[in-house]
């Protein structure tokens, strides 16, 4: 089994002995031949008698064992009532962005019911599985799932986007829940799944934003709405990136931060950086990856010299280290494109330049 989630490490919480015959199916539905999904069941030692071997077992209360699974797992299913659920897990709720999601199951199975983090958590599409495996009723609260409508939140996580305005969440899901006219403006080349169901919902993929009470925009572009809008970054971008030896992570920063902001793109929309495995090693570009969460691919000369034509080869560059260029080649030969967004730029000790994956 693969969750759309993405979630792979869930652990169960039970503390009675109808518990942990309800744990061991949720196990085997969840866990079972050929899936992904790793499942760790917790039971209360006192009521631990005919449970499997792997089952861990904890003595005393249910909360150190809440405290001691939290960090632990990608979301927690809780088998019990819904009110020593919440109480147990008050404690540890700071942000749906980083909240595991939390399900809460009813010892007989009946009710299977999104507590926490119903979308990135995957408690919501973890609630509808349990339903489904076990019988029970799902109950799914978020009111973008009640009505039925496109959620903008799941929409990122679906297609691999940052959500850069987490502020424009509330207001852009309430437009959406209330029927109001959302404007979906998407970058040229970004593939999204099929929107035309949410029609119905007043939801519609728009060149402008004009008219639109609320809207999404999923694109690398900086952007001025005229309404609220949130906006989600695609990882679309490869930076292709040179360097003298030497050069400082804060010069590195500066200037592709600096590139980006003059052409208009934001840094959340950048994949990776590409650049000659002379450079690869370079400490400040590996500590500039390292602290962006990048990838860092290089390109051997063979390959630069078979890159699709830029602007600015060199023969200079070529006399020195063997290659007509850097930062243009190896945007486009890691993004797999044939022409560029940003031609090379010159900034001190750096030379960037910037391409569209699959941009041709």
């Amino acid at each position: 089994m693969s969750l759309a989630s993405g979630l792979d490490d869930i652990g169960v919480l039970s503390v009675t002995r109808q518990g942990v015959g309800l744990s061991t199916r949720i196990a085997a539905s969840l866990a079972g031949p050929g899936s992904r999904v790793r499942v760790t069941v917790y039971v209360s030692e006192k009521y631990a008698e005919g449970a499997p071997e792997h089952f861990v077992r904890f003595p005393g209360a249910l909360q150190p064992a809440v405290d001691a699974a939290w960090a632990k797992h990608e979301a927690l299913i809780f088998i019990g009532a819904a009110g020593i659920a919440v109480r147990c897990i008050a404690p540890h709720v700071l942000d749906k962005r980083q909240d595991p999601g939390v399900v809460v199951m009813d010892i007989a199975g009946t009710f299977a019911i999104a507590l926490c983090s119903g979308h990135l958590g995957g408690a919501n599409e973890l609630c509808h599985l349990l339903a489904a495996a076990t019988g029970a009723l799902p109950v799914v609260t978020t009111g973008t799932d009640v009505v039925g409508t496109l959620a903008p939140d799941v929409l990122a996580k679906r297609i691999g986007a940052d959500i850069e305005n987490w502020d424009a969440l509330k207001v852009v899901s309430g437009a959406l829940v209330h029927g109001e006219r959302v404007g979906v403006l998407v970058e040229p080349g970004i593939v999204l799944p099929d929107l035309r169901a949410y029609a119905a919902k007043n939801v519609h993929v728009v060149d402008t934003l004009d008219g639109c009470v609320a809207g999404i925009a999923v694109t690398p572009r900086l952007l001025t709405a005229p309404c609220p809008t949130i906006l989600l970054r695609p990882r679309c971008l490869v930076v292709g990136i040179g360097c003298n030896r030497g050069t400082s992570e804060a010069e590195i920063s500066t200037v592709i931060d600096g590139v980006l902001a003059e052409h208009g793109l934001s840094p959340l929309a950048v994949r990776n950086l590409a650049t000659f495995t002379l450079k690869q090693d370079e400490p400040g570009l590996l500590a500039f990856a390292t602290a962006r969460k990048l990838d860092l691919v290089a390109f051997d000369a063979d390959a630069i010299n078979a890159a699709p034509p830029y602007a600015g080869r060199s023969d200079v560059v070529f006399e020195h280290v063997g290659v007509y260029g850097v930062s243009e080649p190896t945007a486009l030969l890691s993004a797999g494109a044939t022409r560029l967004l940003v031609d090379k730029q010159k900034r001190g000790n750096v030379t960037v330049a910037v391409a569209k994956v699959g941009d041709r």
